[in-house]
């Protein structure tokens, strides 16, 4: 499991507000994806499929999201190498302060070896921070 933790300058509620947008948009939080289809909307979960690039290599993947207040879970349905999924947390710290966490629970396919790679979920908090802290 790899988790990153920061502190954003923002309200609980714009925090909650962003990460509630990046179902649909999270080519502006998360590094490397692009050609994002909404495939099925629901009052109690979104079907995203995406591409994503890393080190020059693309994937599809499929994700089922999941959202309650402060709270989103991405769960990987399609992914050409890994099982599981990664969630976000929001915390209230102050009116003006909100620590966002995002954890990933992720397990190769084959092995069944967690995948670990703190670097990504740093990249990803700090492109939503920049994002969050550059809309306000």
């Amino acid at each position: 499991m790899a988790s990153f933790s920061i502190i954003i300058n923002a309200s609980l509620d714009v925090v909650w507000k962003h990460l509630y947008y990046k179902i649909e948009h999270p080519e502006a939080f998360v590094p490397g994806v692009s050609e994002v289809i909404i495939l099925e909307k629901n009052h109690d979960f979104v079907v995203r499929q995406m591409t994503i690039t890393m080190n020059a290599i693309a994937s599809n993947v499929v994700e089922k999201i999941t959202a309650t207040p402060y709270h989103v879970r991405f769960e990987l349905l399609e992914h050409p190498k890994f099982n599981g999924y990664v969630a976000n947390e929001a915390v209230f710290i102050s009116e003006n302060e909100t620590q966002l966490t995002y954890t990933m629970h992720w397990m190769d396919k084959q092995t069944q070896i967690a995948f670990e790679n703190p670097e990504i979920m740093k990249n990803a908090v700090l492109k939503t921070k920049d994002y969050i802290e550059n809309k306000l």
